[in-house]
C-alpha cells in the first residue's frame, strides 16, 4: 500500500481515539480517518466541538502544504489536500449554523432553499448530513439567515429584559399625615418608574421598526401597549393623588369642612374609595399588576371627577372669603386654607399674620381672656414695637370678620398715636429731646 506521510509537531487532540505518535510523522490515512470520525458528531454536540474541529483542519491543512514537492503531484496527495479544503470551506457554516441563535425558524428557512430536510432536534443527526447536503451551493442565503438570527436574538434578549425588568419593578407606598397604612405613592419612586417607562418604550419603538423584529412583533407591541397603558393609568393616579393630598386637610376636619357640609361628605365617600384603592395596590405592589387593576382604572377617573367639582366648590369659596377680606390676596391658596382651617383659634394663626399685615408679627391676647386681641408686635431683627388697641378686639364669628376688625383697629390705634405724637412735636426742644420725642413713639 502506497502511504503519504504528514509532518506533525505538536499533536494534542483526541476524539474517541488519539492519533498514533511516531517520531512526528502520522500517515495519511489517519488524517482520513480521524476526519471521518468528525463527520460521526452528534449535530447537539457539534457547538463545543467546533473550535476544535477548526483549530485541528487548519493544522492538518498547514501539514499539507509543507509535504515534499515530489509527492504534490499524486493523486493521494490531491485527494487528501481536496478533503481537507472542502472541510476548511464548509466549517464557517457549520459553525455559523451551530450557534445558539440559530432557532427551528431559521432551519426551516434553510431547508426552503436547500430542498432537503434537517430534523436538528434529532440526537442522531450527525456532521456528515450536513457537510453532504451541498450547504456550499446556498453559501450566501444561509449566511444571510445566520446574520439575520444573530440580529433577532439581541432583540429578543433585550425584550426579554424589558419583560422581566417590569414583572419584578414595584411601587413605594408611603403613610399620609395621621393615617398609619399606606395613603400615597411615593414621589421619588414614582419619577423613577416614570422615567424607566420613557427608556423602556424608546427602546421598544426601536425594535418595532427594525427590519429582524418579524418573530417578536406580536411582543414588541404587546409590551408598548402595556407600558404606554401602565404610563397613561400612572398620570391619573398621580393627578387624583395631589387633588386628594390637597383637599384631605380641608375636608376631613377644621372650620372649612363645617362651612361646606355637601362637600365635606363628597370628599368622606371618594376618600373611601381612595383608601380602598390604596390598600389593594399596596397588597400587589409591583408597577404593570397594579396599573391593569380593573377596580383602580375605574375608579381614577370618578374619583378624579369628584376630587375636581371639590376643588371648584372650594375655589369658590376661597374667592368668596377674599372678596370679604382682600388682604387674602396677599396669600397663596394653600396658606389660605391654612388660615381659614385653623380660624377659630386665633392662636394658632400667629405665624401668618404677616403674611397679611405689612407691619404686625403677631398680636397679644388679654391675659384673662385669650378670645380678646389688645396688642399688635412688629418684630425687626432683635428689635420691636408694641402698639396697643385702641379697644381690644373680640376673636369670634368667621375669620374674615374678625381680620377685618382688626384691620379697622390697627388703623384707629395708630391714627391716634400719629395724633398723640403730633401734640408732642411743640414740646421737642424745650421740654423733650428728639431722642426722647422717637422712642417714645412707634417708628411710622
Amino acid at each position: 500500500m502506497f502511504l503519504e506521510t504528514l509532518c506533525l509537531r505538536h499533536v494534542g487532540w483526541s476524539l474517541r481515539r488519539e492519533f498514533i505518535f511516531s517520531r512526528n510523522w502520522v500517515r495519511r490515512s489517519q488524517v482520513i480517518d480521524t476526519m471521518k470520525e468528525w463527520k460521526e458528531i452528534h449535530w447537539t454536540d457539534a457547538p463545543g466541538y467546533m473550535p476544535l474541529l477548526t483549530e485541528k483542519i487548519q493544522f492538518f491543512s498547514t501539514c499539507c502544504k509543507k509535504l515534499p514537492k515530489q509527492l504534490k503531484d499524486s493523486d493521494a496527495y490531491l485527494e487528501l489536500k481536496k478533503e481537507i479544503d472542502d472541510f476548511i470551506e464548509i466549517l464557517p457554516l457549520l459553525e455559523e449554523l451551530s450557534k445558539k441563535s440559530i432557532m427551528p425558524r431559521h432551519w426551516k428557512q434553510v431547508e426552503e432553499i436547500t430542498g432537503k430536510s434537517f430534523n436538528v432536534e434529532n440526537e442522531m443527526l450527525r456532521l456528515q448530513t450536513l457537510t453532504d447536503a451541498g450547504l456550499l451551493q446556498f453559501k450566501d442565503d444561509i449566511v444571510d439567515i445566520c446574520d439575520s438570527a444573530d440580529k433577532q436574538l439581541i432583540i429578543e434578549e433585550k425584550l426579554s429584559d424589558i419583560e422581566h425588568a417590569w414583572k419584578q419593578t414595584s411601587f413605594d407606598f408611603g403613610t399620609w399625615k395621621t393615617r398609619d397604612y399606606p395613603c400615597v405613592l411615593q414621589g421619588g419612586r414614582v419619577a423613577e418608574i416614570q422615567e424607566a417607562l420613557e427608556e423602556s418604550q424608546m427602546s421598544l419603538n426601536t425594535m418595532n421598526a427594525m427590519r429582524h423584529v418579524a418573530p417578536f412583533k406580536e411582543r414588541v407591541v404587546n409590551m408598548l401597549t402595556t407600558l404606554s397603558d401602565v404610563s397613561d393609568t400612572i398620570d391619573s393616579w398621580t393627578k387624583v393623588q395631589v387633588l386628594w393630598t390637597s383637599l384631605e386637610p380641608v375636608f376631613t376636619g377644621g372650620d372649612i369642612a363645617k362651612q361646606m357640609p355637601a362637600e365635606a361628605k363628597r370628599f368622606h365617600g371618594i376618600d373611601k374609595d381612595w383608601t380602598t384603592i390604596m390598600s389593594k395596590a399596596a397588597e400587589t405592589a409591583t408597577v404593570v399588576e397594579c396599573c391593569q387593576n380593573e377596580l383602580l382604572k375605574q375608579l381614577l377617573p370618578v374619583l378624579h371627577g369628584g376630587l375636581e367639582s371639590c376643588q371648584k366648590s372650594l375655589e369658590s369659596y376661597l374667592e368668596g372669603k377674599r372678596n370679604k377680606f382682600p388682604r387674602f390676596y396677599f396669600v397663596s391658596n394653600p396658606v389660605l386654607l391654612k388660615i381659614l382651617s385653623q380660624g377659630s383659634d386665633a392662636d394658632s394663626v400667629q405665624e401668618d399674620f404677616e403674611k397679611l399685615f405689612d407691619a404686625i408679627s403677631r398680636v397679644v391676647f388679654d391675659k384673662e381672656d385669650r378670645k380678646k386681641i389688645v396688642k399688635i408686635k412688629t418684630v425687626a431683627g432683635s428689635a420691636e414695637e408694641v402698639v396697643t388697641l385702641s379697644a381690644p378686639l373680640k376673636v369670634e364669628g368667621n375669620i374674615e370678620d374678625w381680620l377685618k376688625g382688626l384691620e379697622v383697629q390697627m388703623q384707629r390705634s395708630i391714627r391716634r398715636d400719629c395724633k398723640y405724637a403730633a401734640h408732642e412735636t411743640a414740646l421737642v426742644g424745650s421740654q423733650l429731646s428728639l431722642r426722647d420725642f422717637c422712642d417714645r413713639y412707634i417708628a411710622q
